[in-house]
């Protein structure tokens, strides 16, 4: 059995929990003879409720280590309380000589590694060397655990992370102003209040446009500031929206703009990608992995309001740019970022590490709900 730890499993709001769902949809649909399991470490996001949820995914794996079920367990980690949580279960694993999978997905860990006292690095060293392989979202990500973990990183994969996507560019219509879209948490480090203000800057407001931002987070801040600048009628708050949602939205938007100061691989720039969109994106932790400038989309610097401004104008402008934009993004998603590609890796680092691995028709049906509705016997 491989028991695939996250925080919220398949039902968390950011990053994490998207792409977690996009691969275990694509296991149940597309191999349905690997056995798994999601192990929900977190719960739905109340910090309160925390400590029960994590308590009981770490009994559960405790008791199915015990039976013997555990051939591989793969953790999803970020950084600050999750690297303590994701150590303990590693450390459970350890104990019972079950490999681990790291996949590292936090855009600030790099910051609280080099920030850390003497005995947190060392313990974050010693989760890191425990494991049989650190999964990393990008080149940035892959140079940062060579400087700073060197050997005691026993092998580290980039493997970037991956979106279903439609057949072909949906068709836009073209008789509206330009709609803009920010698909993400409504956090300072996600760059929303730099993208207010360049749209606010005389040169995009002459233009005709309308911005939708979709996602949870402190709304209220961001609405009094687009009020602040004059914006009002034309920035539109959805709130929180489940995939369908966020992938209607994608379909209906022109421009994708990721203005964020921090991040690992941004979800929304892939699907961004996939659905063949013009994006503005900052070139922040792996996304220059996706986004290459003038190619794929258009990059600026984090957190500076004239660049995105000037963008943001050449994005609104050039009907040919945006076009000849959109056709490299969905090109460069269809090489290396559709889940069909993830999948294949996936299951060859599952296939390396896993502690019994063999090939067979035998099936099982799923346990529960969180489990594979049919699966591999593995050992």
């Amino acid at each position: 059995m491989i028991y695939i730890v996250s925080p919220g499993g398949t039902q968390e709001k950011g990053g994490m929990g998207r792409i977690v769902d996009n691969f275990t949809t694509d296991l149940r649909d597309n191999r349905p003879d690997i056995r798994f399991e999601v192990v929900d470490s977190y719960g739905p996001g109340k910090f309160h409720l925390m400590p029960f949820y994590f308590a009981l995914a770490v009994l559960r794996l405790g008791l199915c280590f015990l039976a013997g079920r555990g051939d591989l367990v793969h953790i999803h980690m970020a950084e600050h309380g999750s690297v303590l949580r994701k150590g303990i279960i590693v450390a459970l694993a350890a104990s019972f000589r079950v490999p681990v999978v790291l996949h590292l997905h936090g855009g600030r860990f790099p910051e609280q590694v080099r920030n850390a006292g003497p005995l947190t690095r060392w313990a974050i060293r010693r989760l890191v060397a425990a494991c049989s392989e650190t999964v990393v979202l990008g080149d940035f990500w892959r140079r940062f655990m060579a400087e700073e973990f060197g050997t005691e990183a026993k092998r580290v994969t980039v493997l970037h992370n991956a979106v279903p996507g439609p057949p072909a560019i949906p068709l836009r219509a073209s008789d509206r102003p330009m709609r803009l879209l920010f698909l993400g948490r409504l956090i300072k480090l996600k760059g929303i209040h730099v993208l207010l203000e360049a749209l606010a800057a005389e040169p995009c407001r002459a233009r005709p446009w309308e911005l939708v931002i979709a996602g949870d987070g402190d709304l209220e801040t961001y609405r009094r500031q687009a009020e602040a600048l004059g914006l009002c009628g034309r920035v539109t708050f959805t709130g929180w929206l489940d995939q369908d949602g966020c992938r209607r939205q994608l379909a209906q938007a022109d421009v994708l703009v990721q203005p964020s100061m921090f991040e690992g691989l941004p979800m929304a720039v892939l699907e961004a990608m996939a659905h063949g969109l013009t994006i503005v994106a900052t070139p922040v932790g792996s996304v220059g992995d996706a986004i290459e400038h003038e190619v794929t989309g258009l990059l600026v610097p984090p957190g500076e309001v004239e660049p995105l401004t000037a963008a943001l104008v050449r994005a609104l402008d050039d009907a040919t740019l945006r076009r000849e934009l959109g056709i490299g993004a969905r090109r460069k998603f269809e090489t290396c970022f559709d889940i069909a590609v993830y999948r294949e890796r996936l299951i060859d680092i599952y296939r390396r590490n896993a502690r019994h691995w063999r090939s067979g028709p035998e099936t099982v049906p799923a346990a529960d709900g969180n489990a594979s509705t049919a699966v591999r016997r593995l050992g």
